[in-house]
């Protein structure tokens, strides 16, 4: 698992409740970018210099996506 596949894991909760429903781009343990798609996420990404293959693409769930009926 890389850096920042154990970072989101780590920091899931916090990421579900600040980006639900957007694609986000991870690159170590930040943030690098945030968007409603992916090729979007990967466009700002490159902007920012980042290494596309170093970004970690999440399509992170709202909340509600995540709610589980027993």
């Amino acid at each position: 698992m890389s850096k920042s596949q154990e970072w989101i894991t780590k920091n899931f909760e916090s990421l579900v409740s600040k980006y639900g429903g957007k694609y986000i781009g991870v690159v170590g343990e930040e943030v690098a970018s945030i968007a409603l798609t992916p090729k979007e996420v990967i466009e700002k990404a490159r902007k920012m210099g980042e290494d596309e293959e170093e970004v970690s693409i999440l399509k992170v769930p709202a909340e509600e996506e995540l709610i589980c009926v027993l």
